[in-house]
C-alpha cells in the first residue's frame, strides 16, 4: 500500500476513528510505550461518544420548578 492509499484511507474515516488513530500514533513514539504491545495502548485510549454529540438546553432549564417544591413542603 503506498503512502497516497493510506491517506485516502484515514481521510475517508470519522473525526473521532481519525483522532484515536492520531494518539495511537503518538503513544507510539513515546520510548516509554514502545514495549508495550500495541493492543494495550488501543485499550488505554478511551471512546467518548458523546463528545460528538450537540448539548440542547432547554429554554425553561432555570425556571422554578413550583410542583417540586411544594411536592417537598408536604
Amino acid at each position: 500500500m503506498t503512502i497516497q492509499e493510506l491517506e485516502q484511507q484515514l481521510l475517508s474515516l470519522d473525526v473521532s476513528e481519525r483522532r484515536r488513530i492520531a494518539r495511537l500514533l503518538n503513544l507510539s513514539l513515546e520510548p516509554s510505550t514502545m514495549e508495550q504491545p500495541v493492543n494495550q495502548m488501543i485499550d488505554r485510549m478511551p471512546e467518548h461518544p458523546l463528545r460528538s454529540m450537540p448539548i440542547e438546553i432547554p429554554t425553561d432549564f432555570d425556571e422554578p420548578m413550583a410542583d417540586l417544591w411544594d411536592a417537598l413542603e408536604a
